[in-house]
């Protein structure tokens, strides 16, 4: 589809990669689809700050945070720095004048979501998740339009908002989706090409029970003939001998190969990791975050496991049963064939070509 009219849009989008990589997915379609002046806006003292200018997009920094409990000074800050970035994106889009809003979630989209229903803009909400966050529950009936993960997402919403909901799937970067053989992956990270392999990570900070309970099994997994490509994060020292058949490193950059590479992935359930893990088809053990605020990881996590392609231990119940269910399901070539095939129904390959498409629409 080619268009002469210049799509303007400003996208807010960031905290975390899961609210990040779906909003640049989504550009990258847009700008297959028609000519497009881009804006990013988000929080400049989080990962955003660096990613969005590394591609190559303008970005306008701001300062806010979100709710972080009574005892926060920042949490009596908020209402003024929520004020001062209202303000600073009225004035954006007064001079870009927008033909769409496109906003990823989390504290950083009320600013510009709020700027733009008082300006008259169309705005477009992304929900990764099972349960919409704050955020997005509070802007859901001043959307135009929301692109949601899960049909779940409707069970919270008003009738209002019910009616522009577009159950698509999570946007996934298009060059998440060239991936390489499994024996191309492992040989890329100077794996054995032909033992089975283990997946492990928990984001960039890492996660600490998921860590604690690979780190107390190493032997264990090494004498069972299986590999470990373990993304500890930046935040996890290892204080135990690494046997050699156990990869780690600190971050994974190239995801794609990681996911090729595994038998088995042992890792949260945020909503952009539960996309990814249905476009790869990878079974999964998946540890939900335990302090998210509306637990929105264990209701990603069991529309998973109720579908048969993954597992769930919960966060406190690690180190007794994360290890035992990897290595059982490792050994048990038939029911993880299974949960594969089923990951595969999970996925939504298509879902930023859709979304970009739906935003196409929705402009006219």
């Amino acid at each position: 589809m080619n268009t002469k009219k210049t799509l303007r849009i400003i996208v807010a989008a960031g905290g975390t990669g899961g609210d990040l990589f779906p909003a640049i997915a989504v550009i990258e379609r847009l700008q297959q689809r028609c000519s497009c002046d881009v804006i990013f806006t988000g929080n400049k003292a989080r990962m955003e700050a660096d990613v969005v200018p590394s591609l190559g997009y303008p970005f306008v920094g701001l300062t806010i945070t979100g709710y972080k409990g009574l005892r926060s000074v920042d949490t009596y800050m908020l209402p003024f720095r929520l004020l001062r970035a209202y303000v600073t994106m009225r004035s954006l889009i007064s001079d870009k004048k927008p033909d769409v809003v496109l906003c990823a979630g989390t504290y950083v989209s009320y600013p510009l979501a709020m700027a733009a229903a008082h300006k008259g803009v169309p705005i477009v909400l992304i929900e990764s998740n099972a349960i919409p966050g704050k955020a997005n529950r509070v802007l859901a009936d001043k959307a135009s339009l929301i692109i949601a993960a899960f049909d779940d997402v409707k069970k919270v919403l008003s009738e209002k908002a019910r009616r522009v909901v577009h159950v698509l799937g999570n946007p996934i970067r298009q060059n998440f989706q060239k991936t390489m053989t499994q024996s191309q992956a492992r040989k890329h990270f100077g794996l054995d090409e032909q033992k089975t392999t283990l997946l492990v990570f928990g984001g960039s900070l890492g996660a600490r029970s998921i860590n604690t309970a690979v780190e107390s099994s190493l032997q264990q997994l090494h004498e069972a003939g299986i590999q470990v490509l373990w993304q500890t994060g930046k935040n996890f020292t290892h204080s135990a001998q690494i046997p050699n058949s156990i990869h780690s490193m600190q971050f994974i950059t190239d995801m794609a190969e990681a996911y090729s590479a595994a038998d088995l992935v042992i890792c949260r359930s945020g909503g952009g990791t539960v996309a990814e893990l249905g476009v790869v088809g990878k079974p999964a053990v998946l540890v939900p975050y335990p302090y998210a605020a509306n637990n929105e990881q264990e209701h990603n996590a069991r529309s998973l496991v109720d579908r048969g392609a993954a597992l769930m231990i919960r966060d406190g119940d690690t180190l007794a049963q994360l290890i035992p269910t990897a290595l059982h399901l490792l050994h048990n070539t038939q029911q993880r064939e299974a949960m594969a095939e089923a990951m595969k129904l999970c996925g939504k390959p298509k879902s930023a070509d859709d979304t970009a498409d739906a935003i196409l629409q929705l402009v006219g």
